[in-house]
């Protein structure tokens, strides 16, 4: 967001990092060291996703269309946990952290909602997810950065197999990669395809975010297109440009493969 008509709001120093809180007229952001834009929330329509790589990791909303229990980890400014309050009131969701600093400035500057389906915890991702728990999620959406990138203790093939364990059937986990570490994001490409039976990545124009989207089962392509109903009304209800996601999903993954290959069998 290239905008010097901000106010800064609030600014501190936590582990030897800038961090800034800034407002326009129509948008309040989330900045590291003055120049990475980490979260940004609309004044008028809190629960709009405003960064593309966030509406990105919303594909597997077309494999199940009615979370009713979904994980976040890596909470931010709240933005998913805002969207899915808004659009799915009676899904139970749940949001980890490992920062309560992080969560207090949601809580404080970011209109974090509070209800009985929202559980806020603070925990290192990795923890969670081992900790004993007979809950199964619909929806998984994983975005864990820390001030060096992606979280070592997340992307590895053992968070990814345990984090499979707590899928419910049909559903899915988006992860937010990031390119940049070429060896690092081949490697963590390479695990996930280890671990998951279906391996989807979708490269965010003009970012240097990558989605994958894994799931415990083959890939439902007759879930994910455009042309469909139910896409359309999901679309139009979300306000999410799912038509978009598709054509990328379909241009990076080898789709018309897949097609070609189920006719000619």
């Amino acid at each position: 967001m290239k905008n010097n008509n901000f106010k800064v709001i609030h600014k501190e120093f936590q582990n030897n990092h800038l961090i800034e809180i800034r407002d326009t007229t129509t948008q309040r952001t989330l900045y590291f060291d003055s120049q990475h834009l980490q979260s940004a929330m609309s004044f008028l329509h809190p629960q709009e996703l405003i960064l593309s790589y966030t509406r990105y990791m919303l594909l597997g909303l077309l494999i199940n269309q009615q979370p009713k229990n979904i994980l976040i980890i890596g909470l931010g400014s709240g933005s998913f946990v805002r969207f899915f309050h808004h659009y799915y009131p009676t899904s139970h969701i749940d949001g980890v952290d490992y920062s309560q600093h992080v969560i207090n400035l949601a809580k404080n500057f970011f209109y974090l909602p509070e209800a009985d389906n929202i559980k806020v915890i603070c925990a290192d991702g990795s923890e969670f997810i081992n900790r004993p728990n007979d809950k199964k999620y619909d929806l998984i959406l994983v975005d864990a950065f820390d001030d060096q990138g992606m979280a070592p203790s997340i992307y590895t093939e053992s968070f990814f197999t345990s984090v499979s364990k707590l899928l419910a059937d049909g559903g899915s986990i988006s992860f937010n990669l990031w390119s940049a570490d070429k060896k690092t994001f081949s490697n963590i490409k390479k695990a996930l395809a280890n671990t998951f039976s279906g391996c989807l990545f979708l490269p965010v124009p003009d970012r240097g975010n990558v989605i994958a989207v894994t799931m415990n089962q083959e890939i439902p392509w007759h879930k994910i297109d455009a042309s469909l109903k139910e896409t359309k009304t999901l679309s139009t209800r979300l306000k999410l440009d799912f038509k978009q996601l598709i054509r990328v999903t379909k241009q990076n993954n080898g789709a018309l493969k897949v097609l070609l290959k189920s006719l000619f069998r």
